[in-house]
């Protein structure tokens, strides 16, 4: 059985600017967009947003198997402006989700 390991990240605050999007998450997998990151809908760029928010928690194939299920949760809701998504409540989404991928 595969043991996931959820580590402690931090709050995830997504803002945006006349410049564009902003995320304080590193966009270190590009899988999706090669433009960057974007939420509010559900495309290529909340897609890779939500990969790399659950990497900050979680191994990188379990987040891949489980990023478009946390995009359609948090990213493709969030609020144009962008907003705050708390640490504590990913880590308790991703205990709740995990067994999906068991």
């Amino acid at each position: 059985m595969k043991e996931i390991i959820v580590k402690d990240g931090h709050d995830i605050i997504l803002t945006r600017t006349p410049i564009g999007a902003h995320a304080n998450v590193p966009h270190r997998l590009v899988c999706h967009s090669p433009t960057g990151f974007e939420w509010g809908y559900g495309g290529s760029g909340p897609a890779d947003l939500a990969l790399n928010i659950l990497t900050v928690f979680i191994d990188d194939d379990s987040a891949r198997e489980l990023h478009q299920l946390f995009k359609w949760e948090f990213i493709a809701t969030m609020a144009h402006e962008g907003g705050v998504i708390k640490a504590k409540t990913i880590i308790e989404w991703i205990e709740a989700n995990i067994k999906s991928i068991l």
